[in-house]
């Protein structure tokens, strides 16, 4: 019995066994020129006042019900009290942005649709001599330079460890992000990033890319939001009080006060830490 090809995962094949696996001049410049002219990043401006956009969030696939008899565990704590997602709150977080596209008319003042990706540009990070999931961890699954959208057909060919369409984005990134001057901390984050010297030479201009097109408003509530968020999660004691208001899901406060206080240290260290960087978009 032959076997079915997938349409919408043609694309993808092609371009890895037809295309890049190819190491030429060729290949190489048709892959840049995929990643220049299709990848959408969030503006410069939204970095430099939301560095990171869900700071007390970390990835955990495990969390959603998969069979019958499993119970569904989004937006719970985990043991150290960062709440559990599938990825939803990062794709959310620009369904209601406008993208500013200079050269692809087909995104220009469009909204984001269906087949998009949003993409974690390092997947893996080393901190301590030990090497993690970089959406595992709360400093880097929602830092800004490590989000890109991509379509699905270009994003699938970034999630192999390594791979030239991965490494070039970390080198858009650099272009993008890396010279923004930032708070210490936030700069810090950068050590954990590596630079692929290779594309050193990589010609980025942020006037070609395509951005989100975010409003001051916008992100002003967005702030104002989430200093709200983080002065709930901090007052959790370890008796759940109905009266305060959830923070993203119903679960992730009563989940949060069953976690002992000293699990949660990580957590509340890094809020506090945290909150004293956030400042009103300018």
């Amino acid at each position: 019995m032959k076997k079915k090809i997938d349409g919408d995962n043609i694309l993808y094949h092609y371009f890895k066994k037809n295309l890049f696996s190819k190491k030429n001049s060729f290949s190489r410049q048709l892959l840049e020129k995929l990643l220049l002219d299709l990848s959408i990043w969030l503006p410069q401006k939204f970095y430099q006042n939301l560095p990171i956009i869900l700071p007390y969030v970390v990835r955990d696939p495990s969390c959603r019900k998969r069979k019958t008899n499993e119970k569904e565990e989004w937006g719970s704590a985990n043991n150290e009290g960062f709440l559990r997602d599938d990825n939803s709150l990062i794709k959310g977080i620009v369904n209601s942005f406008r993208i500013k596209s200079p050269k692809i008319d087909s995104y220009s003042d469009l909204k984001k649709g269906r087949g998009f990706v949003a993409s974690h540009i390092w997947r893996i990070v080393k901190i301590n001599n030990e090497e993690i999931i970089s959406n595992r961890h709360h400093l880097f699954n929602s830092f800004v330079p490590n989000i890109v959208w991509l379509p699905r057909q270009i994003a699938k060919l970034t999630d192999r460890e390594g791979s030239d369409a991965q490494r070039m984005l970390q080198a858009i990134s650099y272009a993008i992000y890396s010279d923004i001057p930032m708070p210490e901390t936030v700069m810090k984050l950068w050590e954990f990033l590596p630079f692929p010297e290779e594309y050193t030479k990589l010609d980025v201009q942020s006037k070609d890319l395509n951005f989100f097109q975010v409003e001051d408003r916008w992100l002003n509530q967005r702030i104002k939001g989430l200093r709200s968020e983080i002065e709930r999660i901090l007052s959790i004691e370890e008796t759940y009080d109905p009266k305060i208001k959830k923070v993203k899901c119903s679960r992730y406060i009563p989940s949060l006060s069953k976690i002992p206080i000293e699990d949660r240290q990580v957590l509340n260290e890094w809020l506090l830490q945290y909150r004293d960087i956030l400042r009103t978009a300018r």
